[in-house]
């Protein structure tokens, strides 16, 4: 459906230092949040504090029967993303359909889901919906990060696909083919944990939090997550609580 009427931020490509501190970001505020919810909801409001917005939701296997989800950082969400289940139209099940950011300004241009424009006018502050495709790997999208908000900034494009990329891959945690992998499976390599625990002392984040940022790293730099440990052992990669990283 045409956005025009939305207004997007400036998308400049991301170097690799955008995407470090946009991890690191990632980390602390998930590592701040409260230590009994769940790393799945946490990462959820992580989100949505990064880019903006009242509300957020994850979303997985979207459109299937196996739909699930995981995350709704309130009612509003919920209810938004319930509506989509019900009604089978809306920018979510288009973004997992296309593996496209789909926007919808409900109030003003319903596009091609009208049963959902018309639904979310008795919603108050249900006006535009900012739906992210989550693709760690190439092989296909594994569902979607939904934003909702009252007014019409929507976030830039690619902050906003990099950070559901990484979330998207904290949550599956390995690569469906670990058989690609040189050395085994992610977590059983010594150098992952070393890594992982020097990350740990770097942002005095957990290491369930910090291994979660290593992948994401991996992924947003193409490389295997022995790898980036390796970089880390060696000091040649360094994370630090002012978002700010240093690499070789």
């Amino acid at each position: 459906m045409p956005t025009d009427h939305l207004e997007r931020r400036d998308d400049e490509q991301m170097s690799d230092l955008d995407r470090t501190t946009l991890l690191v970001r990632l980390a602390r505020l998930i590592a701040d949040d409260d230590a009994d919810r769940p790393l799945e909801s946490r990462l959820c409001h992580a989100y949505l504090a990064i880019l903006g917005g009242d509300g957020a939701a994850i979303t997985l296997s979207y459109t299937n029967t196996d739909r699930v989800t995981l995350c709704t950082t309130d009612d509003l969400a919920a209810r938004l993303e319930d509506l989509q289940e019900v009604l089978g139209e809306g920018p979510g099940p288009t973004a997992f359909r296309t593996g496209a950011i789909t926007v919808a300004d409900l109030r003003t241009d319903p596009g091609p889901w009208p049963l959902l424009a018309d639904a979310a006018r008795s919603l108050p502050g249900a006006a535009v919906l900012h739906a992210v495709p989550i693709r760690p790997w190439d092989d296909g999208v594994i569902g979607v990060l939904t934003i909702h908000q009252d007014g019409t900034d929507v976030p830039a494009d690619e902050p906003a696909q990099f950070l559901a990329n990484a979330i998207g891959v904290a949550l599956v945690k390995d690569r469906p083919d670990e058989s690609t992998l040189d050395d085994g499976p992610w977590a059983a390599r010594s150098e992952v944990h070393q890594a992982t625990g020097m990350v740990v002392a770097q942002l005095r984040v957990r290491p369930d939090d910090a291994i979660a940022l290593l992948r994401a790293h991996a992924f947003s730099h193409d490389v295997s997550l022995s790898a980036v440990a390796h970089e880390i052992t060696s000091r040649r990669l360094k994370f630090s609580d002012d978002a700010e990283s240093e690499t070789s």
